[in-house]
């Protein structure tokens, strides 16, 4: 089994601060981030799924970190493609068609902009390792 490369571990340690940044804003803080972001609707429920599911992406990366074998940390960045990937269909979506604040525009685009550069980061890495 292969060992993962030093670039892969620091794509990894960014997806593990990405993924716990953005779950503790929806799953522990979502009131005060919502009400920084002025969202259409706020769901505490759904809100805290979604950062739940940072949550379980952002273990994931941890152990894919702790493990560095490449046929284990393969699964996990293809996981990260999609999610982010699916996230950011999402966010454009919401962006051309629901009608939201300015505010939450900014904060949508922002976040559309992070998901780019993930999913960027991870097809590259992935793409090298690869090889």
């Amino acid at each position: 089994m292969a060992e993962i490369s030093s670039k892969t571990k620091i794509v990894l340690i960014i997806d593990i601060l990405a993924c716990l940044i953005f779950m503790f804003l929806y799953l522990i803080i979502p009131e005060i981030y919502a009400s920084l972001v002025d969202p259409i609707v706020f769901d505490p429920y759904y809100w805290r799924a979604f950062g739940g599911t940072l949550l379980v992406l952002g273990i994931m990366s941890i152990i894919a970190y702790k493990r560095a074998e490449w046929s284990q940390v393969k699964v996990v960045i293809e996981l990260a493609i999609l999610w982010c990937s699916i996230i950011l269909i999402l966010n454009i979506w919401e962006i051309l068609v629901l009608p939201i604040s300015p505010t939450y525009a900014q904060t949508a685009w922002t976040d559309s902009i992070l998901l780019v550069i993930l999913i960027v980061i991870n097809a590259f890495c992935y793409y090298k390792e690869q090889k």
